[in-house]
């Protein structure tokens, strides 16, 4: 399944005992075909899209931090406090903010009425995560979680004297949390065009506003995913019709009414509607209504990539970026011989 509307992804009640813990989650991306903590490498999705509904009072988790899954939130709706070491911050609708990770976060709805977020985190093959309020930890696979016990390396071994105390290795990110929080008023538009007008649109570029650095590794300044707002004006289409030879890009839309062509097929989009769009598949979309489209669109933005634009015979390379087409040659030129 390709596309699917969030009133009809089903929700699931996450609650501990006491329901200081306590929210409601819509898997949009399994609702896709993606699998639980599995990326790419196992058959899922490089990247995993989730609504969160948090009720007055409730945390939607422990506090907690990953060692090496990346995670973002948008706030939807309603007003709550994110705790990220001794700072509390006050977030409300259209705030999104970054964890990457390292750093112990967690939230909560101190406001009056549900909160509802966004969630965007990458499906590192391997992940682990620590809870520092009850000294817990955890591993994704195979999904334990335990408090470590004092042990010697030899212990077992030989006899075990005074071991030392555990304490996790967090390393911390590089930017302060106030650098990755952000209202989506607060980052400008970028609004751009075609020649002749046919394909234009304004995003607002969320990943770059926290610092991420277009394909390039996680460990050089990158993000494992890039999350963009965009808009399309009414009439107008956003890009020409094409395919990535290795990215892959999910939008969900907001507001506005659509047209989306989608390999073969195509379709109306609304409010609500998600779309995954793999590699290899062509994919584009107009504006089919009387005001702006609005959407969200996230793609794991992998370091070598190029992509083909289906109608008119192109294809381009992002770095540097070249459009072209390509000429049949022999396979050994006279320049070679």
């Amino acid at each position: 399944m390709n596309k699917i509307n969030l009133r009809d992804v089903p929700e699931f009640e996450q609650r501990s005992p006491t329901g200081k813990f306590h929210s409601f989650a819509q898997n949009v991306s399994l609702a896709l075909g993606g699998i639980r903590n599995v990326g790419v490498w196992g058959g899922g999705h490089p990247f995993d899209f989730q609504v969160r509904r948090i009720p007055p009072g409730a945390a939607v988790c422990p506090y907690h931090a990953h060692i090496v899954q990346w995670e973002m939130f948008v706030v939807r709706r309603g007003t709550g406090t994110v705790r990220v070491g001794e700072e509390r911050r006050e977030v409300r609708a259209g705030d999104c903010f970054l964890h990457p990770p390292g750093e112990p976060h967690q939230l909560i709805n101190t406001g009056a009425e549900d909160v509802e977020v966004f969630i965007v985190a990458d499906n590192p093959q391997l992940d682990g995560f620590y809870y520092p309020d009850s000294k817990k930890w955890g591993l994704r696979t195979p999904n334990v979680f335990f408090k470590m016990a004092p042990v010697d390396y030899f212990e077992g071994e030989d006899t075990v004297v005074d071991a030392p105390a555990p304490a996790p290795a967090l390393t911390p990110p590089a930017t302060p949390f106030a650098a990755r929080c952000k209202h989506l008023d607060d980052i400008a538009w970028e609004d751009w065009q075609s020649p002749k007008g046919k394909f234009r649109g304004s995003f607002r570029g969320i990943s770059l506003a926290f610092g991420a650095q277009h394909r390039t590794p996680v460990g050089l300044g990158g993000h494992p995913f890039d999350l963009e707002l965009g808009r399309v004006p009414p009439g107008a289409t956003l890009f020409p019709f094409h395919w990535h030879a290795l990215q892959w890009e999910f939008y969900v839309f907001l507001e506005g009414c659509g047209e989306f062509r989608l390999g073969d097929a195509t379709f109306a989009v609304e409010p609500g509607d998600c779309v995954m769009a793999a590699p290899g598949v062509g994919h584009g979309f107009r504006n089919a209504g009387v005001a702006d489209l609005l959407y969200f669109v996230v793609a794991d933005d992998p370091l070598n990539e190029f992509w083909c634009y289906a109608d008119s015979n192109k294809f381009g390379f992002p770095k540097p970026r070249k459009i072209f087409r390509a000429v049949d040659v022999a396979h050994f030129t006279d320049d070679e011989e």
